[in-house]
């Protein structure tokens, strides 16, 4: 299948690689249809390119690599919809936003993305959670006590 984006060009990418959102994400529900695209060379970092809209794209990263403590609850409609039998089908994502200065990255963990690895399909769920944010710092930031001074 060829995917054309605004990013990288046109990608040859195969059919399999194919992920379904059947609701869309939040602000594009019309883009359905995506695949990853690897964006860092540790795999730390993807891009989530809408196969709809060459214009959208992504940057993301599992949540257990940015949080091992992070867990998302999922209903049962959430469940029918992603089709997942058991819970080793889910992989979570988080979508970042990187500014001009990475070490201001954050994630929004109130908006995770579920993928079910097995049946192909993702769908965005939104979080009740006064722990995250949907802008949380993903890079640890020095106390303000402990900052170097800059002064020998």
């Amino acid at each position: 299948m060829l995917v054309k984006t605004t990013r990288f060009g046109d990608k040859e990418v195969p059919d399999e690689s194919l992920i379904v959102f059947p609701e869309g994400v939040i602000g594009f529900r019309d883009a359905k249809r995506f695949v990853i695209f690897e964006c860092t060379d540790d795999g730390l970092f993807k891009w989530l390119q809408s196969v709809d809209r060459p214009d959208l794209a992504f940057v993301i990263a599992e949540a257990n690599l940015l949080d091992p403590h992070y867990r998302v609850t999922l209903s049962e409609k959430e469940r029918q919809l992603l089709e997942l039998q058991s819970a080793d089908q889910a992989v979570i994502c988080l979508i970042l936003i990187i500014p001009a200065n990475p070490a201001d990255a954050t994630a929004n963990m109130l908006g995770p993305l579920v993928f079910n690895t097995d049946a192909r399909r993702g769908m965005q769920v939104i979080l009740v959670n006064p722990e995250y944010s949907a802008r949380q710092r993903i890079f640890n930031q020095p106390d303000a006590g402990n900052a170097p001074s800059g002064a020998p």
